[in-house]
């Protein structure tokens, strides 16, 4: 698949949760802004990284994107297997998303209006399950962000050039999961969550 088409129909992440006291997958006390902030951080770190690097260039790239604060978002072009964390990792869900940009305003799914393009492409996911407990996830759409692209980027343009991206995404953060092996399972795939006593 071409990279751009790639990048465009990025909407297949990882998910995850969060295993309290080794019994209930629970939501952590994230607002709307904190969880639009984070899909914003998520998808300039997507844009930002040169392909070699990067799961939606190079299939042997790491999709487990590290968004500081501790918290991780495993996230890729499609299906991510697995993905090791340290105890007290806060996993960002992400059901699906879509970004769009100013390099790729003629480009379908893309178009001018880039907040319109990305909602309207992204499809509608409203949960998940981890462990086999259901967790919801809600819809958060970016403002246009700035973006300045690296040497062999994703989007195949020219190394050092500026622009802007909206994503929108059906999204949470969730609380730490215990240690151990955890299932999550998504509309379009299946995915091991491995949380490994001291990792550093």
């Amino acid at each position: 698949m071409h990279i751009r088409k790639a990048v465009r129909s990025a909407a297949v992440a990882l998910i995850a949760a969060a295993t309290f006291a080794g019994t209930t997958q629970a939501a952590s006390a994230a607002t709307s802004d904190q969880l639009t902030a984070y899909l914003a951080s998520l998808w300039t770190n997507v844009l930002e990284t040169p392909s070699d690097q990067n799961p939606f260039g190079s299939p042997d790239a790491n999709p487990c994107w590290d968004l500081g604060k501790n918290i991780v978002a495993p996230f890729g072009p499609s299906e991510v297997k697995s993905c090791t964390v340290k105890p007290g990792t806060r996993i960002f869900v992400v059901g699906w998303s879509q970004e769009c940009s100013t390099f790729e305003e003629k480009i379908p799914p893309c178009g001018p209006d880039l907040r319109r393009s990305a909602k309207a492409a992204t499809t509608k996911v409203t949960s998940v399950t981890v462990d086999g407990r259901r967790v919801l996830l809600s819809e958060v759409l970016t403002s246009r962000q700035p973006i300045t692209l690296p040497p062999n980027n994703v989007l195949g343009v020219d190394a050092g050039r500026q622009g802007q991206f909206v994503a929108d995404g059906w999204v949470t953060l969730l609380n730490p999961l215990t240690p151990g092996t955890h299932e999550i399972v998504g509309p379009t795939f299946t995915t091991t969550i491995v949380v490994q006593p001291g990792l550093t």
